[in-house]
């Protein structure tokens, strides 16, 4: 009867999806082994049929043919009728209901009466019944709402209905906004005038009263709680520079009793009431209100013993560890609840599966109750076998070996669902259902059945975006060492192939385009390495052009290997080996224009890197921490040209303030140390030019343009012994790091757009010993102090991260000597001359970083 009814309802689902000549029967298939049948339904579809132009019955108000066009059924311009679906015989009906609404006929009725169709011509033709009804019209009287609020907060426009309980809520509705707008004695009420000429009225009657601000909010009778834990969690807000008449309505006052009510009774005092009074005339001024809050906490009520009956003792004592209801606590309902799910989950850990706790309390002297937790464990079950299917591509090994339950081990419904868990992470199927064959049976051993739908073999995603700031292209105009305002459009598309070989492998082709950078990467993962959870291996190959430094283009060739293991939940650590090949072109500095700069550089280097992330939000975070530490060696043991030792760390924490002010701080420290200095360079000239540290930016140091901090191009000699070139004042980047950033963020106008008052302070360094928390800079030669940046910016909230706009002004910004020339002119130069006997064009000029900067970019800036 179930299989027969089953075919009736596919039957059902092809007819109503325009397929009426499918042919549905059902196959059965028995598997004596496991005690299980398989169903298999076999579909002959047929043809699909097309839409016939609808009859259209009622009192419509409109054209047929606008009515046509509504419903979507046949295609624009060429006039061919659709095929059919089920969902677009809804949408039809439904985008005419909107047409009516959008006349503000809000008691229009679209039914479908019949869908007959021809097989002669396989279409089927739809009967619709049509009402229009009147026209609404929704106004207020002696007050200004505009049409659009009108319809937020009147629910008739979203329910398409006109009924006395949606005017209702309309009217609360509007009166809760005219009190959040200070208006608190507004008064709303409605009436429906009888239809005429084909429109009727409903009519808002506001009586707003006098305008007045909410000053204060006032809590008294709180002992056992302060007055900030319980500000912190109430809606209402005296007026401030961001809430100019606060924060007031009377559904916001009854909702904020509750709120302290539960704070009270989920601590153990059962018979705390709250009550709030509204205050006219607050201070003597009749525009002022104040409302206060009364608690009358009452008894706190505590656990006096605890005894948990029905299980084993030794079992109870482990159990006990893991709830909050225990001897000397507070005794609360919401404690109970929280240790009944407790003791549940561990119950059907083992195998309990229909297990239940029941809870009681009995007097037990002053403030005290004895809080039995009474178990009814039934019959523990265990696993028969784990059945397994759907699988196509996929071997079934990688599945058994992510299974967390096994053939003999308890029937573990934690288990099961962690073994769901483990094998979605694997990103190789996009459904896994699970079942137990006979749930409800007597026996106790039984088998788990999971049925896998794989997922696609490919996916691609593509991006794109921008960035408006001072940008560090790459130029040859030696009169810009700072660069200038641009735009940077940004696209992205990665091609993934999952699954590959059937062993849960997947292959990842990265690409990025933008003016600044072109890069291509390769990849391929192994999740689960030695079927260890939370451990993988990435091998990768990559090439890379970057223009977003001034002074030179870099370009990275680079095959690398990488080992990650999660440690705890929030802490990850990656091992990783990368061997590449970097070099630098377009170089506008003439010291630089020598073999020994301008040469391909082998660099292999070992790196261990630890991320330990807190955060309540990767994308716009509230609390926690979030910190990193990178350090790697490059050596000749590695086969590197250069050796050095390198270290970056970041630390970031986020502080609540207030229930919306957050306190962010980023602290950014690296250095780089080389060591075997190949004969000819210098300390500063042993580490590569892509290889050092750069700074500057929107998420970095805002008081620099992107890649402006740092060491700059003060004129040195061009090769061994030759002569010394004027400076240039190009950015050559550090082999130290120190960089301090505080932002206090707030709510600025509404929920969605927040604003930013910042701190920036630090600076790339020469190297390690060069690092200095000077404030002046010594002379045009001197990088080595620390610039410190203030400024205010404005964060839009969206579903990808906040858009943020940040508008810094650099206290102390450097100043420099650079060179208005060309490169020609600059190599022209004989610098044999005296200063006074040079040329115009080879005459140093004093440069140096605007005060200003502007950033426009996505997400926060750490």
């Amino acid at each position: 009867d179930s299989l027969d009814a089953a075919r009736k309802n596919i039957q059902h689902l092809f007819t109503v999806n325009g397929l009426y000549e499918a042919a549905v029967h059902v196959e059965t298939l028995d598997d004596p082994r496991h005690e299980q049948t398989n169903v298999l339904l076999v579909v002959d579809a047929g043809p699909r049929a097309r839409y016939a132009p609808p009859l259209i019955r009622g009192d419509t108000r409109l054209s047929d043919n606008t009515i046509i066009r509504a419903t979507g059924w046949r295609i624009l311009l060429i006039g061919k009728w659709r095929k059919i679906t089920d969902a677009l015989t809804q949408k039809g009906l439904e985008d005419i209901g909107k047409k009516y609404q959008k006349e503000n006929r809000l008691t229009a009725s679209v039914d479908l009466a019949s869908l007959d169709y021809d097989p002669e011509i396989i279409r089927a033709k739809p009967t619709l019944d049509v009402n229009a009804g009147p026209k609404i019209r929704v106004k207020a009287v002696d007050a200004k709402v505009s049409k659009g609020r009108m319809k937020r907060y009147v629910p008739i426009y979203q329910e398409g209905a006109v009924d006395q309980d949606l005017l209702v809520e309309g009217a609360r509705n509007l009166r809760d906004y005219f009190q959040s707008r200070g208006y608190p004695d507004v008064d709303v009420t409605f009436r429906r005038l009888p239809p005429q000429a084909d429109e009727q009225i409903i009519e808002y009657s506001i009586a707003r009263g006098p305008r007045r601000k909410l000053v204060r909010v006032a809590i008294t009778g709180n002992r056992y709680f302060d007055r900030e834990t319980i500000r912190e969690r109430i809606f209402l807000e005296p007026s401030s520079f961001v809430v100019r008449w606060g924060r007031y309505s009377e559904a916001f006052r009854r909702k904020d009793e509750q709120t302290i009510a539960d704070l009270y009774k989920t601590n153990g005092f059962r018979d705390a009431k709250v009550t709030s009074t509204l205050e006219n005339r607050y201070g003597g001024n009749a525009s002022h209100i104040a409302v206060a809050f009364e608690i009358a906490e009452g008894v706190q009520w505590r656990i006096g013993t605890l005894r948990i009956v029905g299980i084993p003792e030794d079992e109870g004592k482990s159990l006990r560890a893991r709830l909050n209801s225990l001897n000397g606590q507070p005794y609360s309902d919401l404690s109970i609840g929280l240790d009944r799910g407790e003791i549940l989950r561990t119950l059907f850990g083992r195998g309990y599966r229909h297990a239940t706790v029941r809870a009681s309390s009995s007097p037990a002297g002053p403030r005290r109750v004895d809080l039995t937790y009474t178990i009814e464990r039934g019959e523990q079950e265990f696993v028969r076998d784990v059945l397994i299917s759907g699988l196509k591509a996929t071997r079934p090994g990688v599945v058994q070996r992510n299974l967390r339950i096994k053939p003999g081990d308890p029937l573990s419904l934690p288990e099961d669902r962690e073994s769901q868990r483990e094998l979605y992470d694997l990103g190789i199927f996009s459904e896994i259902d699970t079942a137990v064959q006979n749930s409800d049976g007597d026996e106790r051993y039984k088998y788990l059945l999971f049925d896998f739908t794989e997922a696609h073999k490919y996916n691609m995603s593509v991006g794109v975006g921008a960035e408006i700031a001072q940008l560090g292209a790459t130029t040859s105009d030696l009169a810009a060492p700072t660069g200038g305002t641009g735009f940077s459009p940004r696209f992205t598309g990665d091609l993934n192939r999952v699954n590959l070989w059937g062993i849960g492998h997947t292959a990842t082709l990265q690409t990025r385009l933008s003016t600044l950078e072109q890069r291509v990467g390769l990849s391929y993962f192994i999740p689960k390495l030695l079927n260890a959870s939370g451990r993988s291996l990435t091998f990768s190959v990559l090439y890379d052009n970057s223009r977003d430094v001034r002074t030179f283009a870099s370009h990275r060739e680079e095959g690398s290997i990488q080992l990650a293991q999660k440690l705890t939940k929030p802490t990850t650590a990656l091992f990783r080996f990368a061997y590449r090949r970097v070099s630098t072109s377009d170089v506008v500095i003439p010291a630089l224009l020598v073999p020994q700069f301008l040469q391909p550089v082998r660099i292999g280097i070992f790196s261990v890197n630890l991320i330990q992330d807190r955060r309540d939000n990767p994308t716009d975070p509230h609390a926690g921490m979030y910190n990193t530490f990178e350090a790697g060696i490059a050596s000749k043991i590695f086969g590197s040209q250069r050796s050095f030792g390198r270290v970056l760390a970041r630390n970031a924490t986020y502080h609540r303030l207030t229930k919306n002010v957050v306190l962010a701080r980023q602290l950014t420290f690296g250095a780089i140390v080389p060591f075997n200095i190949p004969q000819g360079l210098t300390s500063d000239d042993a580490v590569p030019l892509p290889e050092r540290f750069f700074g500057g930016g929107n998420i970095s140091h805002r008081g620099f343009p992107e890649n402006q901090a740092g060491p700059r191009d003060t004129g040195s000699p061009v090769g061994p012994g030759g002569a010394q070139t004027e400076p240039t004042g190009f950015p050559l980047g550090g082999n130290a790091v120190l960089i301090s950033n505080m932002e206090l963020r707030f709510p600025l106008i509404g929920d969605n757009i927040g604003g930013v008052l910042f701190h920036d302070a630090g600076n790339v360094y020469s190297n390690l010993g060069s690092i200095s928390f000077r404030f002046h800079q010594r002379d045009p030669r001197d990088f080595n102090y620390m610039v410190h940046a203030v400024g205010f910016g404005i964060r839009y909230r969206t579903p990808v991260g906040p858009v943020r706009v940040d508008l810094g002004y650099s206290i102390n910004p450097p100043q420099f000597n650079g060179f208005k020339g060309t490169v020609q002119d600059l190599l022209a130069c004989n610098p044999n001359l005296p200063p006074a006997e040079l040329p115009p064009q080879c005459q140093p000029v004093r440069q140096g970083i605007s005060h200003f900067q502007f950033f426009f970019s996505i997400g926060q800036t750490f």
